[in-house]
């Protein structure tokens, strides 16, 4: 996508040989109007996983009388219905052991749909090892946290997506039960609702966001008393194009938008006015219609009921 945005850039500039604009300028203007047109159009909406594949297994004490360890790690707790693994998938590992003590454990295979995965290790002599599973980044709360910053969100777990710059609704997962809170105004919920500041912990019930942007924090309330899964629905940032191998997270139309502004932000570099007005007119133009095309009505329910 890198090269068909600098080549379509370039083509508007009539400077084919790039007389006038280095191509690291150009990918640095297009890097700029991809992150305005995805402010623009809230095209790339994401929530980050609740649930995720094993990594690593950690060993914290590696027993002992072990001859022929068989590591066994639960079946997927939190599948997400999602394709490859709509179920989940069972995670597999092998251990090793040095003089009857395991001294490492290898994940072959991850699996999928895993929220708190254990794992043990089968053995007909050995006893005593314990070891910790660690997920890939998931969406959840931390004992005693209130505070979770956008920039924290696993939104990076999709290819080409940035930080989240806006929070649109939060879903806790509690006692297999799915529920959105209530939002408030930081004024309202720093007066009126965090009144119990250190003795209260519980499953989060209320939240508020304090600033605006990528720098953003989310606050939850009741402070949690363990870990919870919570899903944001986030409207995102792209990650920049290095390259044409870097993966674009705008989708189409909306990436017929970016050399438009693209090519502004470069008639502006060169201090021709007319010209960067014209090509912003453009973009205001295309990205009016886009919007209504690829956002028409529909019917909530067709008979009448919610």
């Amino acid at each position: 996508m890198l090269f068909e945005y600098n080549q379509q850039v370039r083509r508007f500039l009539r400077d084919p040989r790039m007389m006038h604009l280095d191509e690291p300028d150009i990918t640095s203007y297009v890097n700029r109007a991809r992150r305005e047109v995805a402010l623009r159009s809230q095209s790339i909406r994401r929530v980050p996983p609740i649930a995720g594949s094993v990594l690593t297994i950690e060993v914290t004490n590696p027993g002992s009388g072990y001859t022929n360890p068989s590591v066994v790690i639960t079946p997927p707790d939190s599948p997400n219905g999602a394709l490859p693994y709509p179920g989940g998938a069972q995670a597999t590992a092998v251990a090793q052991q040095v003089t009857g003590m395991i001294s490492n454990v290898s994940v072959d295979f991850g699996g999928s749909g895993y929220f708190q995965p254990v794992a043990t290790i089968t053995d007909p002599t050995g006893s005593g090892v314990e070891l910790i599973c660690h997920t890939s980044p998931i969406s959840i709360t931390q004992q005693f946290q209130e505070q979770y910053a956008f920039a924290d969100f696993p939104t990076t777990e999709f290819p080409g997506v940035g930080n989240a710059f806006a929070v649109l609704d939060v879903s806790i997962i509690y006692s297999n039960y799915r529920y959105s809170l209530p939002r408030y105004p930081f004024s309202v919920y720093q007066s009126m609702i965090r009144q119990y500041p250190r003795s209260y912990y519980y499953v989060p019930t209320m939240c508020c966001t304090q600033a605006a942007g990528a720098a953003d924090i989310l606050f939850m309330y009741p402070v949690a008393s363990q870990q919870y899964q919570f899903e944001v629905d986030c409207l995102c940032l792209p990650t920049d194009l290095d390259d044409d191998d870097s993966p674009e997270a705008l989708p189409s139309p909306w990436t017929d938008a970016v050399p438009w502004l693209a090519a502004s932000y470069c008639y502006a570099e060169l201090q021709n006015a007319n010209m960067a007005k014209y090509y912003q007119d453009q973009y205001d133009n295309y990205c009016h219609r886009y919007t209504a095309y690829a956002r028409p009505g529909y019917t909530m329910n067709p008979y009448g009921r919610y």
